[in-house]
């Protein structure tokens, strides 16, 4: 009993070693004749190969073997009877047989395409999948093939779904049809094709009318609209609203061709207008919202040299008015942007309108992402206004004082004004209050005093106006500002460091700085350096050791002759810079006559003369001598008599720096 089990189970083993594997059927292509094409891998396993079998069934049911296959090398078969273009699906399925058994593939059909034509311009197409679930060697998208013209095949489509419907935007042809899938392995799983005549009746895409504008040089109105989104657009057609009818007025060709100029009618009166798009085939689609042009006006005042610009809103632009944008033209010149107005404040204010000069107008709508535009008639008027020559110029601003400035305005040829206005921004140009006001005085030179400013701190800028008749501020001047002049010491190169900024404002600009100094021994301010471009400048005080320690400096700009006639200087703030002192004192002197070292001095340097003291004392107390005066020193004499030989008391004090106090007390020889 043993020896019997033991052989069924080498038995089995050696079937298990030479069994065949499944192969794997993959694709069915049906052919131009109706013929149909198996596509299969091989198995892994072929040792016991004997041959390949084909079974076909058309209902899934009951299959009949039509061939088989000897060589294992064969991976295609075609089904020459298959007649696939009458039989929408069929079914298959290959064996790998061994000389013991057969192994089956899974089951494929064809991929059932059915044709559907109702007439509307829509071919409908149906079909089944080959297996369901796809396999996964499959693409995820079927493709769309269709002919037109005859035996040219285009792919027109890809979808995932197992239908889909072509629109029809040929006019009358014979349309056919197939439907592929692709395997990763390269096959592909083909339908039958399919064929009808179709024709093409539906109306093309509404146009999207953009802008009705009215043209600024011709006055002629222009319509612009979007190429039309389907591609066998052939025309477009262009309504005019005409005694409350639409009234077909031109017919523009070209898809891309997307602007219309109307020639005959008035841009004075609305106008209204409507476009609709014409197919290849003469169909015409819908006429699409109309638009209209839309016109401005304008009033001005002559007081304040000003017009106000309105419009009407425009409507119906794709993605809506974001904006309107503002443009003007003097005397036929150039076209100027103005300024914008949001969609909702249909109106703007032109400033500064010249005397006796006309003025055409126009607000142009911008739609949301600035793509589009459509603007206004145009409006034109004359400023019919006496020219007043307004001017105002700031002549100079310069530093009187650390608390005070000086702004000397010019209202040069203005013909009448009723008051110069002054403004002011402090640390910049850019914020701007009003600071005071003169009275016209019959002169065209107005002095203005700023007080309890900090000069010594902060730049101050200044713009003056000129207010006419009519109690309107009608020309700014020039902007200028004062010299703000910092500086630092360096004690040990003995040297003044000094920085400025550049004056501007003057029409001729600056010809060149100078700088001014003082010291304490000095009765007035002396000139150091002039004719400088630099905004720096570094002063050697080496050799002004006995001049004290302190140092007074302001510089002062002059301008280049402008076109104005003026030449006019501008003063900084004064700053003070303070050497640190040295005192160095002898301990013997010896009063004779034209001797060296004859008199007790100490030798100071930067030495303030404000504070100064050295006094002598006898060594019972008694003062001999005092002095204030940093180059003075005691010659040894008291109540017109010498002092004898012998040791006196000196005590010498001063203040520097801010706080700072210096004091020395000690003894000095006085030897004959």
């Amino acid at each position: 009993m043993k020896r019997i089990v033991a052989t069924l189970y080498v038995f089995f083993c050696l079937s298990a070693l030479f069994a065949v594997e499944p192969p794997y059927l993959r694709c069915i292509s049906v052919e131009d004749d109706g013929q149909e094409t198996l596509t299969w891998l091989s198995s892994g396993n072929m040792t016991d190969f004997v041959r390949y079998e084909v079974f076909f069934s058309s209902d899934n049911q009951n299959f009949t073997l039509i061939d088989q296959i000897s060589n294992p090398q064969t991976t295609t078969y075609t089904h020459t009877t298959a007649d696939a273009l009458n039989n929408a699906q069929l079914f298959y399925y290959v064996a790998a047989c061994s000389s013991s058994s057969c192994v089956n593939s899974d089951t494929l059909s064809t991929l059932a395409l059915y044709l559907s034509n109702l007439g509307n311009g829509l071919a409908t197409l149906n079909w089944t999948p080959p297996v369901t679930p796809l396999l996964d060697s499959y693409e995820s998208q079927y493709e769309i093939f269709r002919e037109y013209p005859s035996s040219v095949w285009s792919l027109i489509a890809t979808t995932s779904q197992a239908v889909f419907r072509d629109t029809i935007d040929i006019c009358d042809a014979d349309l056919g049809y197939r439907v592929e899938l692709a395997d990763h392995s390269g096959c592909r799983n083909v339908s039958r094709h399919l064929n009808d005549q179709f024709s093409d009746t539906y109306g093309p895409e509404i146009p999207t009318l953009d802008s009705v504008s009215v043209d600024f040089y011709t006055s002629q109105i222009v319509l612009g609209w979007e190429p039309s989104a389907s591609p066998d657009a052939f025309a477009y057609i262009v309504y005019h609203l005409e005694n409350n009818l639409w009234v077909p007025t031109d017919t523009i060709f070209g898809r891309q061709t997307t602007t219309w100029t109307d020639f005959l009618s008035s841009p004075d009166i609305p106008q209204q207008y409507r476009v609709a798009t014409l197919d290849s085939c003469m169909n015409s689609s819908p006429m699409c919202e109309p638009q209209h042009h839309i016109r401005a006006n304008a009033t001005y005042d002559l007081c304040r040299r000003e017009a106000v610009l309105t419009w009407e809103a425009y409507e119906g632009m794709p993605f809506d008015v974001d904006h309107y944008d503002v443009f003007y033209s003097e005397n036929g010149g150039p076209l100027l942007f103005a300024g914008s107005a949001s969609a909702n404040n249909r109106s703007f204010t032109l400033t500064d309108l010249v005397p006796q000069s006309t003025y055409d107008c126009i607000a142009r709508a911008v739609n949301g992402n600035g793509t589009i535009t459509a603007s206004t008639l145009k409006f034109s008027f004359l400023f019919n206004s006496a020219d007043n020559n307004d001017f105002a110029y700031i002549r100079y601003v310069s530093v009187l004082s650390k608390d005070k400035i000086e702004i000397k305005v010019t209202t040069g040829p203005t013909v009448a004004f009723s008051k110069v206005h002054l403004y002011r921004s402090v640390g910049n140009d850019q914020e701007f209050v009003h600071l005071m006001e003169l009275q016209n005085d019959g002169t065209d030179t107005y002095i203005f005093e700023d007080e309890g400013v900090r000069t010594d701190r902060t730049l101050y800028y200044y713009r003056a106006t000129v207010e006419n008749e009519c109690q309107v501020e009608t020309y700014q001047s020039n902007i200028s500002h004062n010299i703000l002049l910092t500086g630092d010491r360096d004690s040990e190169s003995r040297r003044n460091y000094l920085d400025w900024n550049s004056y501007e404002g003057w029409d001729g600009g600056v010809g060149g700085y100078t700088v001014y100094r003082k010291c304490e021994s000095d009765l007035d301010f002396l000139q150091e350096q002039s004719s400088m471009s630099a905004n720096s400048y570094s002063d050697d005080v080496t050799n002004l050791r006995r001049d004290g320690e302190k140092f007074l400096y302001y510089v002062e700009a002059e301008e280049t002759y402008d076109s104005y006639g003026y030449m006019e200087k501008s003063v900084s703030n004064v700053i003070e810079l303070k050497q640190r002192p040295q005192t160095y004192i002898p301990n013997a002197f010896c009063p004779r006559v034209g001797g060296i070292n004859s008199v007790f001095l100490p030798v100071n340097s930067y030495v303030t003369m404000e504070n100064y003291h050295m006094y002598i004392y006898s060594r019972e107390g008694v003062l001999l001598f005092h002095s204030t005066d940093p180059q003075v020193g005691w010659n040894g004499g008291y109540n017109g008599n010498l002092m004898p030989t012998g040791a006196y008391i000196y005590k010498i004090t001063y203040t520097y720096g801010v706080d700072e106090e210096f004091e020395a007390v000690g003894t000095v020889t006085l030897v004959r």
